[in-house]
């Protein structure tokens, strides 16, 4: 929510600019000699027939429609939330087309902009009321055959003095705002009116605002941070649009390290891009998909790379190539960055392969699961965690442990701490060639009593749990089965009802797990390879031995999961490492991923704290 008001802004008579404004005042050494000349030479009535005539005849400033290809207008780009109320839509489509030329419904508009000022004056510093201005400032060129001269003038000091006050927001409080204005309608001003000494200043200000915004929101790596995802693609359109106003002017659109931000930014939005378009971990009107956008980000940031990403993850394109084609070489479909709080682990470029997508900053994390184009889960992954009886409370927030992606997995271990002395150890693990997803939370504490333990996955309206008959699995279906759910550590067969139970809820798709101890292991298994789904599935919860005793389950867990051919081997360590034995290898990792083949030899897909 913005809480940034700008300074009350002045009427014309109050301004540095008055009707017919003084010529020592207004012109920039660059100005043409001829406007120049003739503005002098002009009485106060005729100055503003100059400038009209000038405006009209002028070359080299495009409307912004004009510069930029594809179908207009680019203001309307993957609008904000919270516009529902609004009419910016109709007001930046009416006001474009008068950029086009087309002077039908100026006089009404010529009307509508007194009560727009009067609202506007002293507004709070938000998307909607910036993303008006900007629609007004593009239209200042068109208006000046349409409005009267002092009407004019004090729409464009408004602007100006709008761009100018919000020099002050604070661009990690109100990214989009403070990028929208401070750097937007400053460059754009620039941009109309090279010609003006204030134009000029703004244009110098509104360079350095974006790429301040490029350089603070982003990680150094195009990233951005989880709790700015509703903003990422109205950001995109924002430093899209200045791209192509500045990329002309000396020195470009942004400084040096900018440019390279908003280049890496061009691929995370690709990233984080669904099957139909839609961005991962965003609802509404941010969310949707905009093709005009994205081929314009691809020109003005994008590398050979990029193209060749978005032919195969972009909706709309014919390409079906995929990252095992020799002759394709792309950047990792990964990513990660601790300081953004956000991951995505992505096994690789596929327009409808396996992506989980996590942002972790807060209390609460939030987790996307898409498969087969079909997103089954978005939105807060919650836990609780109740000891004897007491719900115990989170002291700080998600914090990552530790990150690996390589040829085998996407691996992302987080640690949060509760009351009372306990953590919850969140492991997520893709594997790449496998397509099987793996979740953990581990619950560690000093004392032992009572752990109830439930964990919640947002299932999306269209997703349902289909649960077997008589086993504790089941499939995540949606269009049709997606995903194949075993809950590791609970019995197979549903009849068995003491540990816990893996069912639905109003809010998703809930497993709850008891135990009397100090810790609990509670894993969860998916497999989303679409051709093992009708294939039968097992699991076992394997002894563990430390020095040939069993251990209890609060010291250390291993399970073992078959589908169809295909095994896989988890250990988890939930006290002091030791020299355990498991299916007859000897283990002191903390963590090991394997697969477990027919021959019995365990072969490592993630270790975790080996020697």
């Amino acid at each position: 929510m913005a809480t940034t008001q700008l300074q009350p802004t002045s009427t014309s008579k109050d301004s540095d600019f008055p009707v017919s404004p003084d010529p020592r005042k207004l012109w920039h050494a660059s100005a043409p000699a001829t406007l120049v000349k003739a503005y002098k030479e002009a009485d106060t009535t005729g100055r503003w027939q100059v400038w009209t005539d000038y405006l009209a005849d002028r070359q080299g400033v495009e409307p912004l429609v004009d510069r930029i290809s594809g179908r207009g207008p680019q203001l309307a780009w993957s609008l904000p939330a919270g516009l529902e109320k609004r009419d910016t839509a109709d007001l930046i489509v009416r006001l474009a087309k008068l950029g086009k030329g087309k002077r039908g419904g100026a006089d009404s508009i010529g009307e509508e902009l007194p009560c727009w000022l009067a609202e506007a004056d002293g507004a709070l510093a938000e998307p909607g009321y910036a993303l008006e201005s900007l629609a007004w400032c593009h239209a200042l060129p068109a208006l000046a055959r349409a409005l009267d001269e002092p009407l004019w003038w004090e729409l464009f000091d408004h602007v100006c003095q709008t761009a100018s006050a919000a020099a002050a927001i604070d661009v990690a409080g109100e990214p989009l705002a403070a990028q929208l204005l401070a750097g937007e309608l400053a460059s754009t001003l620039g941009y109309l009116f090279p010609e003006m000494k204030r134009c000029r200043r703004l244009a110098a200000t509104g360079r350095n605002a974006l790429s301040v915004g490029l350089t603070e929101l982003l990680d150094g790596e195009g990233i951005i941070e989880g709790k700015h995802l509703d903003v990422l693609r109205p950001l995109l359109a924002c430093w899209t649009r200045c791209f192509y106003i500045g990329r002309d002017q000396k020195g470009g659109p942004f400084k040096r390290d900018a440019q390279v931000q908003y280049e890496w930014f061009v691929r995370t939005a690709l990233r984080l891009t669904r099957a139909d378009g839609r961005q991962a971990l965003t609802s509404g009107a941010p969310s949707v998909w905009c093709k005009e956008l994205f081929e314009a980000a691809l020109e003005a940031g994008g590398d050979d790379s990029d193209e060749e990403v978005a032919e195969v993850v972009l909706p709309g394109k014919k390409r079906a190539k995929s990252a095992a084609d020799e002759d394709w070489c792309t950047p990792e479909a990964a990513a990660h960055s601790e300081w953004a709080e956000l991951s995505v682990l992505r096994p690789q470029w596929s327009r409808n392969g396996p992506r989980l997508t996590i942002a972790y900053g807060g209390e609460t994390m939030r987790a996307e699961l898409e498969v087969g184009g079909e997103v089954l889960f978005s939105g807060p992954w919650t836990s609780e965690v109740i000891f004897d009886g007491k719900l115990l409370s989170p002291t700080c927030d998600w914090e990552e442990v530790c990150w690996m992606s390589d040829e085998d997995a996407d691996y992302i271990e987080l640690e949060i701490e509760l009351t009372e002395g306990y953590r919850v150890q969140r492991q997520i693990l893709i594997a790449r060639e496998d397509e099987c997803l793996f979740v953990a939370d581990v619950v560690l504490g000093e004392r032992s009593g009572r752990l109830e333990y439930r964990t919640t996955l947002p299932l999306v309206e269209g997703c349902r749990f289909e649960p077997a008959e008589e086993h504790r699995d089941g499939f995540l279906v949606g269009k049709k089965r997606r995903a194949l759910v075993l809950p590791l550590a609970l019995p197979e067969w549903r009849s068995d009802r003491r540990i816990g139970e893996l069912t639905t809820t109003e809010t998703g798709l809930q497993l709850s797990q008891t135990a009397e101890a100090a810790r609990t292991y509670v894993p969860l298994f998916f497999d989303l390879h679409p051709r093992r789904l009708t294939k039968p599935s097992t699991w076992r919860q394997l002894t563990v031995a430390d020095q040939r005793e069993i251990v209890p389950r609060d010291v250390a867990a291993g399970y073992r999961v078959q589908v169809a051919d295909e095994q896989w081997l988890f250990y988890r360590s939930l006290a002091e490492r030791g020299n355990r034995t498991l299916l007859g290898h000897n283990l002191n990792e903390e963590f090991l991923a394997a697969w477990f083949h027919e021959t019995g030899e365990v072969e490592a897909m993630v270790e975790i704290g080996e020697p």
